[in-house]
């Protein structure tokens, strides 16, 4: 063979081994990182363990025996559902069948019976609902001239003005403007004019335990509104008399003096001081029936101590509790 063949193929069989050598080589190097040589640091191939900082072993899985019994959690017990008798049931629909055909007095009249029946015990569901029932009614009658028993008549004289005339018969401007129709914005009466009135006593209970607020005229139910009252058990128990009554009152916390319409002042559009009396701690002062500006705290405990009622609740029992000539009782309890 002529020697310019022989060394091309010599050079080329030389780069051959060479060739080998490097890739046999490579083939000895971990596969998990190699090193670049011109930034001088590690490089990760995608897709493979850094073994300079190896994951966490992961937790080894816990099974459970066929056979074993583990701990289940006590079941709650349930709720009771209380049921209303079936004759109770059925006076309860006749009075809403006649509240619904606008017979307030027949709607009433059956709810009365069903209490003095002793089928109703205080605070039971067939209690609540009856309640709802003469709570409808009454206020029916306390909102226009729909005629009840407890309603008379009074005939203006000369001399007469509704202030004397509310201080005679042991009741309110308000509730006199109410039940006849007068406007609010005028005490002008004539002699001769016939006025109606609610004829009675009227007192307050509180339930603190239930939220509500109930009206009672000559001791027995007539009005019951829900109410908020104080957290952390603030409000206190006791028998306790309106003092004053306010429309429109500032707010005083802590000696300042917030006045109505402020952000600030949360008592709402009325306000009706309590005062303690009889066996109940006099010094139990400062608090107040009053309405509200935060009228979703009704039925929770929210206040600072008083007695919390939506703002068109509180204008009507307003109007019709006497003013401070013949102050009202008013119970606060709280039941086991």
């Amino acid at each position: 063979m002529y020697w310019y063949y022989k060394y091309p193929l010599i050079i080329i069989l030389i780069a051959l081994l060479f060739g080998c050598c490097v890739f046999a080589w490579r083939s000895c190097v971990s596969p998990y990182f190699v090193r670049s040589y011109d930034s001088g640091e590690d490089i990760v191939e995608e897709g493979v363990a850094n073994v300079s900082n190896p994951p966490e072993a992961p937790l080894p899985v816990q099974t459970k025996s066929v056979n074993e019994n583990p701990r289940q959690e006590k079941p709650s017990p349930p709720l009771k559902v209380e049921a209303i008798p079936e004759n109770v049931a059925q006076t309860i629909n006749d009075a809403e069948a006649a509240l619904n055909a606008d017979n307030p007095k027949q709607a009433r009249e059956l709810a009365y019976a069903l209490i003095d029946s002793g089928s109703c015990p205080e605070y039971s569901k067939a209690w609540f609902t009856v309640a709802g029932i003469i709570d409808r009614a009454d206020k029916i009658f306390m909102s226009g001239k729909a005629p009840c028993a407890e309603k008379k008549s009074y005939t203006v004289v000369s001399g007469d003005s509704l202030d004397r005339i509310a201080r005679k018969l042991n009741t309110t401007i308000g509730a006199i403007q109410r039940l006849n129709a007068l406007k609010n914005t005028t005490a002008i009466i004539h002699p001769g004019q016939t006025f109606q009135f609610i004829d009675g006593t009227w007192s307050i209970k509180v339930s603190k335990t239930h939220f509500v607020l109930m009206l009672y005229l000559n001791d027995r139910l007539y009005r019951i509104y829900r109410v908020s009252i104080g957290r952390q058990d603030r409000t206190p128990v006791g028998l306790f008399q309106i003092k004053d009554k306010t429309m429109y009152p500032a707010w005083t916390p802590s000696g300042q003096s917030i006045p109505y319409g402020d952000p600030r002042n949360i008592l709402g559009t009325r306000w009706m001081a309590l005062e303690p009396v009889g066996e109940t701690d006099n010094t139990l002062k400062g608090y107040g029936i009053h309405g509200t500006t935060e009228p979703d705290t009704i039925g929770t405990a929210a206040s600072q101590g008083c007695v919390r009622m939506l703002n068109d609740e509180v204008d009507e029992l307003f109007d019709f509790v006497p003013d401070t000539y013949r102050k009202t009782p008013v119970y606060v309890t709280i039941e086991e």
